[in-house]
Formats: structure tokens, C-alpha cells, sequence
């Protein structure tokens, strides 16, 4: 495809950020992300959106980083929200979406911006070392299945690091947290799909919808940002909540993709024997799961009408987006 102007790495970058009241994580991972955008000198700016629905950042980040812009929310909405907020109000066409718990690396920008010089690729994703492992990589994602039935896989943490760090490569998706993509394609697609609402898997089925319709996400391992996983869903909701909802994110995220009698006949015979093997084992959680993703079956199908026309099936799109 053709080239595109958003890959000079000499245009400015919109940094959103959604928090709730993450000032540890703020005090500890602004500084490194402003001397960076002051580096560059290209006019960068950073949005931090407070979700917490109670303006809780706007007076501490005016007094600790006035050069931060605050989006206050009047209600808490979840990361998809807050970030299609912050996108709408950003004011460059490049926009990088961070976690408050995300410490990026000199020189993190410039590789992903020059990724987007071809129009065909949608998103691109730094090498996110976890903790600041070199070896544990968690952006090398792909979407794979076990008795028919779709989980993210993550060679990067299976011990793989090291045979696909050489070069940039196509994957899966982009993780939500760490990722740059066109403010304009985000905002006029209103964001991440809001089946997915909480939280998880909203950033998963952005990419697969891009791989869908043609496009591509790449992984780029010159750019390098740290997570150290001190995220805030853990610190308000209960963990046996947060597990049901990605299970059934994950069952919800396969369903909407599913084209094919073929792949949709392997799908309901694994489903089938899951849910016949956790009434045996009497695990009554998998099955409040399933229960879970069957109540959202009106917005599953409003969900999938919002989808375009396909480029890709949905195997094409599991094979094509492997890491290799």
C-alpha cells in the first residue's frame, strides 16, 4: 500500500493515559515519558484521564506536572471509555495509548511511528518487557485454541524471547496499554467495541478487526517500554470478578469473529465438551462463565452487525497474524 505521512517520526504524539488515582505510578513513570516528548521537542503531548469520577488528578498534576493536560471524568467508565475520552481530546493524529504502569524507554517513539509508513498496517506495539525482564516479553501475542476454543497465547513468556527478538513482525494485536495508533481511525471507529465493557479483551479484538478487514499490527522490539503490572483493575475489583470477566470476554471475543460453518462447528463441539466436563468435575465457576457470555447475546449481535466487510476469515486472520 501506499505510504503514509504519519510515519515521519518528526510529527508530534498525542500520549493518553487513563488512571483512576494512580499517583505512585505517575510520580514514578511521567517523568522518563515528559523527558522523552521534551527530547523530541516536536510539540508531544500528554493527556492523563481521570476516571476515577471524582477529579481526584487535576489539582495534584497541575501542582506536580503542569505541563500534563487532565481530563476529568465525571463518571467512572472503564479504560475504553476514558481512552476514546482523552482520544477525542487530543489534538495530534498520532496517539499512543499508556498504561500509568508502563515506564518507557529513550528513544521508544520514533521505531513506531516509522512501522505507519505503510497505510496497511493499523497499529504497532513496542517490545513490552515485563517487569524490565529482557526475557520476558508480553507484546509477542497471537490467538491460539485449545479444544477449539480461543486464548491469547504469549510466546514471549513461554520461555521464546530470544527466537523472535530479532526483528519487527507481525502479531495478533497491540496490547491497549502500550500501543500507537491514527487518533482519527480510533476515534471514528468510537474506540474499542464496547462489548467487551469493563474491562479486557477490548484491545484484542481491535487488532483482530483490523487483521479482518485487511490490515496489519505489528510488533516493533526497537522500541521498548517496561510494564511492572501494578495496575489498578486488581486494586478495586475483586479478583474472582475480574477472572469471570475475561473467561467470558474470551468466549464473547470468538464468538463475534466465528465466519465459517467449519470454524463455527469445531467451536460449539468444543464448548460443548467444556461445559460437559465442568459439570462433571462440578466446576461450577467455568459454567457461570458461559452463563455469563450467553446473557450478552443481544450485544454480541449488535456487535457483530457493526463489523465491515471481511477481507479475511476468521482462520486466515489466527494464521496470518502469528509471530513467526
Amino acid at each position: 500500500m501506499s505510504g503514509s505521512s504519519d510515519a515521519n517520526p518528526s510529527r508530534p504524539v498525542s500520549v493518553v493515559m487513563p488512571c483512576l488515582d494512580d499517583r505512585e505510578l505517575l510520580r514514578e513513570h511521567l517523568p522518563p515519558l515528559l523527558a522523552e516528548c521534551a527530547r523530541r521537542g516536536l510539540g508531544d503531548e500528554v493527556l492523563v484521564v481521570d476516571d476515577t469520577g471524582r477529579d481526584a488528578l487535576s489539582a495534584w498534576l497541575a501542582e506536580h506536572f503542569p505541563q500534563v493536560r487532565c481530563v476529568a471524568r465525571e463518571v467512572n467508565g472503564g479504560f475504553a471509555r476514558a481512552l476514546l475520552d482523552g482520544a477525542q481530546r487530543a489534538r495530534h493524529e498520532l496517539l499512543f495509548a499508556m498504561n500509568p504502569d508502563i515506564l518507557v524507554h529513550p528513544g521508544f517513539l520514533e521505531p513506531l511511528i516509522a512501522q505507519l509508513a505503510e497505510d496497511e498496517v493499523h497499529s504497532v506495539v513496542p517490545k513490552i518487557l515485563l517487569r524490565g525482564q529482557p526475557d520476558e516479553i508480553e507484546s509477542l501475542v497471537e490467538i491460539d485454541h485449545r479444544r477449539d476454543l480461543a486464548y491469547v497465547r504469549q510466546r514471549g513468556l513461554e520461555g521464546e524471547a530470544a527466537r523472535f527478538d530479532g526483528a519487527a513482525r507481525d502479531v495478533n494485536y497491540a496490547i491497549g496499554g502500550a500501543m500507537l495508533v491514527r487518533r482519527s481511525e480510533f476515534v471514528a471507529a468510537g474506540g474499542f467495541d464496547p462489548l467487551y465493557e469493563p474491562f479486557y479483551y477490548e484491545d484484542v479484538d481491535l487488532g483482530f478487526a483490523a487483521w479482518r478487514a485487511g490490515r496489519r499490527v505489528v510488533y516493533e522490539p526497537a522500541s521498548v517500554v517496561e510494564h511492572h503490572h501494578r495496575g489498578t483493575i486488581a486494586k478495586h475489583v475483586d479478583e474472582r470478578l475480574v477472572v469471570a470477566v475475561i473467561e467470558r470476554n474470551r468466549l464473547l471475543f470468538q464468538w463475534r469473529f466465528l465466519d465459517t460453518p467449519e470454524s463455527v462447528e469445531r467451536h460449539l463441539s468444543g464448548l460443548y465438551r467444556a461445559i460437559l466436563d465442568a459439570h462433571l468435575r462440578d466446576e461450577r465457576q467455568e459454567l457461570i462463565w458461559i452463563a455469563l457470555a450467553l446473557e450478552q447475546l443481544e450485544a454480541l449481535r449488535e456487535s457483530r452487525a457493526r463489523l465491515g466487510p471481511a477481507a479475511r476469515t476468521y482462520d486466515e486472520v489466527c494464521e496470518r497474524s502469528r509471530p513467526s
